[in-house]
């Protein structure tokens, strides 16, 4: 049985970006038309469900088609309206898109139009007409009246406050919801990831459900996948926050004339979703930043630090986020993440910092440079793909699943195999790999 999609058909497992909840005889529906229609043209999948779906449900039960339409989007759209509120098939969908909410990070988007917030919230006027009904018994009204009053809590958009211009309404929302989706810049393949334990160590620590704010560093020298690895945690968790920025070049921004300013701006912009936010001064963006953030569970990859004064100046302290909150902090310094305080450390191609990493980072680093060169040179051997080359891929390949921390430990003796075989060839006469 097909079920109604704006973009396309829905296909088994795919994702929809966006879910749009709306009463089908309400006459303001054609604001969920407009913001769908811009959504399709800015190219954002959405799945809007149609009356002759909803005839086939029976009674206030939300069918499985419909169901696993929200459970594949990243967000739902509610339209608020007195007729939604006084359906109680659109709360028991309601009551859905919440569970999503709490099991799966969907990120709710109410609009109010011609309903006040605080009236869903308290279950007057329209609200209260479904939820009062007696018949119902108890556990529907409690289950209505739970869905509403935590819907009428979640930030959205009130329709009075864009003065009737209704296309001012619809531009924000769809620039919301742009801002909400995952940059371009941060789509990236993660195929090399899957070797490196960095990344799955990182994912176990950023645990979605943790209250603490958690702040993890990876470091390591350039090329050695830090960034790709903070990219590929963000893509994969970002939504399930209430706000999120990926601030990129830190230390390059920060750099320029009034840089650690423009690098606030852009924090807050990210997460606020506001353009045209101004800063007088690096003290001042502190105070803003603890002010506007202090209530909010965010997401923020600080990436390629190199001084501590950007530290203090973008997270100075942990109760300038709301709890639950998650940074990770990309850098070459492994000391600014010691005098941070951060609560791991990582490797950018192994485990967690061992206890005596003081005494091997030299080391380290050294084993790193001598992985990053012959990775490059064999790359560049890519196309003679004789069975040397292939041999070299294939021991390099294993260096990096053994992770390049041990190596230090071992006294690099693999590196240096490696980088003997380049440089005198003739001493490995072999045809054939291994």
């Amino acid at each position: 049985m097909a079920v109604s999609s704006s973009s396309s058909s829905a296909t088994s497992g795919r994702l929809h970006d966006v879910y749009i909840s709306v009463q089908h005889e309400d006459p303001r529906k054609y604001i969920t038309d407009m913001i769908d229609k811009s959504l399709i043209t800015r190219g954002v999948p959405t799945f809007k469900d149609n009356k002759q779906l909803r005839r086939r449900q029976k009674g206030t039960e939300v069918g499985k088609e419909l169901q696993d339409a929200i459970g594949m989007s990243r967000i739902s759209i509610v339209l608020f309206s007195k007729e939604y509120v006084s359906s109680s098939w659109c709360l028991e969908e309601l009551v859905l898109i919440l569970g999503c909410r709490k099991k799966w990070g969907l990120i709710v988007l109410p609009i109010f139009f011609d309903v006040d917030p605080s009236d869903i919230r308290k279950q007057r006027g329209s609200a209260a007409k479904v939820v009062g009904i007696q018949r119902l018994g108890s556990f529907w009204r409690r289950r209505w009246t739970a869905a509403l009053t935590e819907a009428a809590n979640l930030c959205g958009w009130d329709h009075r406050a864009s003065n009737g211009i209704e296309s001012m309404l619809v531009g924000r929302v769809v620039e919301d919801i742009i801002n909400k989706r995952i940059p371009t810049n941060l789509i990236i393949s993660i195929y090399p990831l899957r070797y490196d334990m960095c990344h799955e160590y990182l994912k176990l620590f950023l645990q979605v459900g943790s209250k603490d704010v958690i702040i993890v560093g990876i470091c390591g020298p350039r090329r050695m996948g830090k960034t790709a690895i903070a990219k590929a945690i963000y893509k994969q968790i970002f939504y399930t926050f209430e706000g999120s920025s990926f601030l990129s070049d830190v230390a390059q921004n920060s750099n320029q004339p009034n840089g650690l300013v423009y690098v606030q701006e852009k924090l807050l912009s990210d997460i606020l979703s506001e353009r045209d936010i101004a800063i007088a001064n690096c003290t001042r963006g502190m105070d803003i930043i603890k002010e506007k953030l202090c209530f909010k569970r965010v997401l923020i990859v600080l990436d390629d630090v190199d001084d501590l004064e950007q530290l203090h100046a973008l997270i100075g302290n942990r109760n300038w986020f709301g709890v639950g909150s998650k940074i990770i902090i990309t850098t070459r310094k492994v000391h600014l993440l010691n005098v941070l305080g951060v609560d791991q450390v990582l490797l950018a191609q192994g485990r967690p910092l061992p206890p005596n990493i003081e005494d091997i980072w030299e080391k380290y680093q050294q084993s790193c440079h001598i992985v990053a060169g012959l990775q490059e040179y064999i790359q560049s051997l890519y196309n003679r793909r004789n069975d040397r080359v292939r041999y070299l891929k294939n021991c390099l390949l294993k260096e990096r699943q053994e992770n390049a921390v041990q190596v230090c430990f071992s006294g690099m003796n693999a590196c240096f195999s490696l980088a003997s075989i380049l440089v005198h060839p003739q001493a490995y006469p072999f045809d054939t790999p291994p």
